[in-house]
């Protein structure tokens, strides 16, 4: 289970602009294979915390690494692409 202040602070702090491009830049560089794999999504969550300056505690983490696999997100697919929009957003 993805923890609610955990997203609320990603949340906003990729929606602000000086983050948007290095969180863009860092999605990119991931497959969806990457993503469909605790490891992948670990590496991901890991790189996001640090470019985000996102402190996680250890269950934190393994949440969102068992969220971000359970998306089956491909972040190179337009329709996946507005989908992580919505999510960042909170819709």
């Amino acid at each position: 289970m993805l923890d609610p202040n955990l997203l609320h602070t990603f949340r906003s702090r990729i929606r602000n602009p000086i983050h948007w491009r290095n969180t863009h830049r860092i999605l990119h560089s991931y497959s969806r294979r990457d993503l469909a794999t605790p490891h992948g999504a670990g590496a991901l969550v890991d790189q996001m915390c640090g470019a985000l300056n996102v402190p996680l505690t250890p269950g934190q983490r393994a949440g969102a690494v068992n969220w971000l696999v359970a998306q089956r997100i491909d972040p190179h697919h337009p329709l996946h692409q507005m989908r992580m929009w919505r999510i960042v957003r909170g819709m």
